[in-house]
């Protein structure tokens, strides 16, 4: 299992989660490094001077594909992997290079 930074329609009370089934949920944490913005209704990060909060999951290895599906990768949104604040290692959706 890899973790997983939510920050949107994928978190606890969001449209998505249903897509984390079987995620165990993590501490929260912050981001570093990041800005949210609209894309299409939808939140999404973009590299910038902010930090963001949000909620971090434990995720198994088979929501993957329908996580990614979801998010339009690469389209729309990229998988990338990034440090917390804390110092944990996580995976986060931002927005594919040709959004920003």
């Amino acid at each position: 299992m890899k973790r997983l930074f939510v920050y949107g329609s994928l978190k606890s009370n969001g449209s998505a989660h249903h897509l984390l089934k079987g995620a165990k949920r993590d501490r929260d944490g912050i981001v570093d490094g990041f800005i949210a913005c609209q894309h299409r209704g939808y939140p999404m990060l973009q590299q910038g001077n902010g930090a963001i909060s949000g909620e971090v999951y434990w995720v198994p290895e088979p929501c993957w594909p329908a996580l990614d599906d979801w998010e339009e990768v690469p389209e729309v949104y990229q998988r990338s992997s990034v440090t917390l604040r804390d110092g944990r290692s996580v995976w986060l959706y931002e927005a594919a290079p040709r959004i920003n």
